[in-house]
């Protein structure tokens, strides 16, 4: 029988991590589990299969929901940690397959297809134990970007924040950066081609901060990206339950 959209699988020969035998959601908003990372594969198409891992701190106060086109496990897993220190769970979640990895260049354009995945991505999240009713925010790397921003301005009541990273904004298009009413910020540097989002950043009427930074490595993390997208959530997402019913 084929297995729906959305099913999801180990990745053999991935690290495993524990999984937690019980979670609990306290009178603080938090969710309490034993520290946790988990790598799977997760069926976006009739033959296709997308990795994602997450990581539960001890008690997480939030999520972030972090997209990419591309395969820098470095970097992502500096970003995780950065997160999860703070007491954020995380989804990492690369949009192409391991196979379209080797055609990220070109695939990585595709936004209205890597939409659709987001959303399968998203739809599983909902449906996670760990997810529980605890805020969410988003991450988007590039042109992933561009699909966090009409995925955030479809479903208006599901983002706190959004951080984009060396994103490409201008590729939503100006119906959904209009539309966007989550604060949003994007974090770009000298090897960002910004003509694109200066031509789109005044579309966006919601709160919103744009920084320039030093260019990130050719490959691992990005410290003061990283930085910055701990700051904001910091910022903007909620501490306790009681605040979570004020959004």
């Amino acid at each position: 029988m084929t297995a729906p959209s959305g099913f999801a699988e180990g990745v053999p020969g991935a690290p495993q991590g524990l999984s937690p035998a019980a979670g609990v959601v306290t009178q603080e908003g938090r969710a309490r589990w034993a520290f946790c990372v988990q790598a799977l594969r997760l069926k976006v198409g009739e033959r296709s299969w997308i990795d994602v891992s997450f990581a539960l701190p001890d008690s997480t106060r939030a999520f972030v929901l972090i997209l990419e086109t591309g395969d820098d496990a470095a970097r992502d897993q500096a970003l995780s940690q950065a997160l999860t220190a703070r007491g954020f769970g995380t989804l990492t979640a690369c949009l192409l397959t391991p196979e379209e990895c080797a055609n990220a260049e070109e695939l990585a354009w595709h936004v209205t297809d890597l939409g659709e995945r987001a959303a399968i991505v998203l739809e599983w999240l909902e449906h996670q134990p760990f997810r529980g009713t605890l805020p969410l925010a988003a991450v988007g790397w590039r042109t992933a970007a561009a699909v966090l921003i009409r995925l955030a301005a479809r479903e208006t009541q599901t983002f706190y924040a959004l951080s984009c990273l060396e994103g490409r904004i201008d590729l939503a298009g100006a119906g959904p950066l209009l539309a966007l009413t989550v604060p949003i910020q994007l974090l770009t540097s000298s090897a960002t081609d910004d003509k694109p989002n200066t031509t789109a950043w005044p579309h966006i009427g919601t709160e919103k901060r744009w920084e320039h930074l030093p260019p990130p490595p050719p490959a691992g993390p990005w410290p003061e990206a990283i930085a910055l997208t701990c700051e904001w959530f910091e910022r903007h997402l909620p501490r306790a339950l009681g605040e979570t019913l004020k959004k």
